[in-house]
C-alpha cells in the first residue's frame, strides 16, 4: 500500500490534535463520549456513498447536527450529555448500517486512507491546526471548567459555552480523523493516548504533551505498518496505541 507524504503529514497533525482534545476528555471523565459521538457521523458518510458526494462532508454535517440535537434535548429534558449521546449513538449506528452498501461497511468502520485525496488531506490538516490553536488558546478556560467548575463560574467562565465548545472540538476532530481510522476506532487517537499519558505524566503539561506525542506516533507507526504489510492502518494504529498503554502500566509512577 502506497501512502502519499501529504497524507502522512496530515495524519500526524490530526493525531496530535486528537491527543490534545482527548486529554481534555480524560480530565472531564468523558472519554467514552468521543467514541459514541463518532458513530453519529455514520449516516452522513452512508448518504455520501449512496448519492456519490464526498462522504467526509456528510459525516461533518451529521456530527454537527448531532451536537445541535444533544444541546436541544439536554435543555428540554435536563438529561446528561453522555446519556443523550448514547441514544444518538445507537440510532445513528443502526441508520448508517442500514443505508450504507455492505461492501463499503468495513472501510467506513475501520477507515480507508487510500480514499483520501490530496485536497482533502490539506483541508484536514489545516482544520487540525485550527483545532490545536483554538484549544491551546482557550486551554485555561477549558481546563478550569473541567477540574474546578465552581472556580470557573466564579471566574465568569460560562459552563454552557465551554461544554458547547468542547463538543464542537470533539466533533471537528472526529470529522477529520475518521478517514484514517474509521468511526469505530477513533478512540485509538482520542482516548487511548490520553489515558496512557495520564498514567505516566507527572505534570499537566507533560500530560498534554505525552498524549499528543503518543497519538501522533501511533498513527504514524500505523500508517508505516500499513504501507509495508498492506494491512488496515486503523487496525494497526489501535493495536500500537493499545500496546503503548499496556507498556505504560510497567512504568513506575509517583
Amino acid at each position: 500500500m502506497t501512502i502519499p507524504l501529504i497524507v502522512f503529514i496530515s495524519g500526524i497533525v490530526i493525531a496530535a490534535a486528537s491527543g490534545l482534545v482527548g486529554s481534555l476528555l480524560t480530565l472531564r471523565k468523558m472519554t467514552l463520549l468521543s467514541d459514541a459521538l463518532s458513530h453519529v457521523a455514520l449516516p452522513g458518510i452512508a448518504l455520501g456513498i449512496v448519492f456519490n458526494f464526498t462522504p467526509l462532508w456528510g459525516g461533518v454535517v451529521f456530527l454537527f447536527l448531532g451536537i445541535f440535537l444533544i444541546r436541544i434535548i439536554e435543555i428540554r429534558t435536563k438529561l446528561a450529555t453522555e446519556s443523550i449521546t448514547g441514544v444518538l449513538f445507537v440510532t445513528a449506528l443502526a441508520v448508517g448500517a442500514l443505508i450504507i452498501p455492505e461492501q463499503e461497511l468495513l472501510e467506513t468502520f475501520f477507515g480507508n486512507v487510500q480514499s483520501i485525496s490530496y485536497s482533502a488531506a490539506y483541508i484536514q490538516m489545516i482544520v487540525a491546526i485550527l483545532i490545536i490553536g483554538t484549544t491551546l488558546s482557550l486551554l485555561k478556560q477549558l481546563t478550569l471548567a473541567s477540574i474546578a467548575p465552581d472556580l470557573a463560574t466564579a471566574s465568569k467562565i460560562s459552563k454552557k459555552n465551554i461544554e458547547l465548545l468542547l463538543l464542537v472540538l470533539i466533533a471537528t476532530t472526529i470529522a477529520v480523523g475518521i478517514s484514517f481510522v474509521g468511526v469505530l476506532l477513533m478512540s485509538s487517537l482520542l482516548i487511548v493516548p490520553a489515558v496512557t499519558a495520564k498514567n505516566i505524566a507527572r505534570t499537566f503539561k507533560e500530560f498534554i504533551g505525552i498524549s499528543m506525542i503518543i497519538s501522533a506516533f501511533s498513527l504514524f507507526a500505523g500508517l508505516c505498518t500499513a504501507s509495508i504489510y498492506s494491512i488496515n492502518p486503523g487496525l494497526a494504529t489501535v493495536l500500537i496505541s493499545s500496546g503503548i498503554f499496556f507498556l505504560s502500566l510497567f512504568v513506575p509512577t509517583k
